[in-house]
């Protein structure tokens, strides 16, 4: 069952949020922020830049997952966004598998021993000849997104992740903490803004004059690749009916059933 917590008002959330990001502050020595240009990451941006800038530091650098089907807009908000605020983008991005395929495949054979021990390690058959260029798959999600993904805090010794992570978006979240351990590669994940329901994004996203994505405008309520992304309405995503309809039907609901294999190998 996904947890939720309806009471607290959201002036509260918020507090308790800037609160997490601050201890956090005197805690870790290299944070990054996992962005996505999506509501949950970019109200979560907005926080630790105004906890750092309270502080006069330097706000951290994100780091956006990259798996090559972003839409266009993603990839202008990223880069406006960023240039606006004066932040560092990471791109996270597997371009041995990405580079190798062609109508939607990558040939096994043509990928680096590196990809080949990845899907080794989650047990995939590499004896296949092929494998999809897809966000629908367990393989497909390890190689585009937490392969590069683990490799970029390995390379930047992160300590810390912030992450837009909320107890009421998924089953497998609801167990998380607003500080929780990962291993291999170890660093820490910061979770601010865990207390927060969908209803409580929107609120902030206008309360602030937040940039929105443009696919909210147009029905999407949860946003990822072009390929695996639906639009839930007609209606813009904050008029839609969110306490009784589900928030991420919108994704390819195979991903959704394995989302907690795939945080066991380090995915969000």
């Amino acid at each position: 069952m996904k947890r939720e917590e309806k009471y607290l008002s959201l002036n509260a959330k918020i507090k308790i949020a800037k609160t997490v990001i601050d201890d956090s502050i005197n805690t870790f020595k290299r944070p990054a922020i996992v962005w996505s240009a999506g509501k949950d990451s970019t109200v979560l941006l907005n926080l630790v830049k105004e906890v750092f800038e309270s502080k006069n530091m330097k706000m951290p650098p994100a780091i956006l997952i990259d798996h090559g089907q972003h839409y266009d807009d993603t990839y202008d908000m990223v880069k406006k966004i960023s240039d606006d605020w004066n932040f560092r983008v990471l791109y996270a991005r597997n371009d041995d598998f990405i580079s190798k395929v062609t109508d939607g495949k990558a040939l096994i054979d043509d990928l680096n021993e590196n990809n080949k021990n990845e899907l080794k390690k989650i047990n995939f058959d590499i004896n296949k000849k092929y494998i999809d260029y897809s966000l629908d798959t367990f393989e497909g999600n390890h190689l585009l997104k937490t392969v590069p993904f683990n490799e970029l805090i390995i390379k930047y010794r992160f300590d810390a992740l912030y992450t837009g992570v909320r107890w009421d978006e998924n089953e497998a979240r609801s167990v998380e903490t607003f500080i929780s351990i990962r291993k291999d590669p170890e660093h820490f994940r910061v979770q601010p803004v865990i207390l927060f329901t969908e209803r409580d994004i929107w609120n902030y996203m206008f309360e602030y004059k937040l940039p929105v994505h443009p696919l909210y405008y147009k029905g999407y309520r949860s946003i990822d690749g072009k390929y695996d992304s639906k639009k839930m309405s007609d209606r813009p995503a904050w008029e839609q009916d969110l306490d009784n309809t589900e928030e991420r039907a919108g994704r390819a609901q195979d991903k959704e059933k394995m989302m907690e294999r795939l945080r066991k190998f380090g995915y969000m």
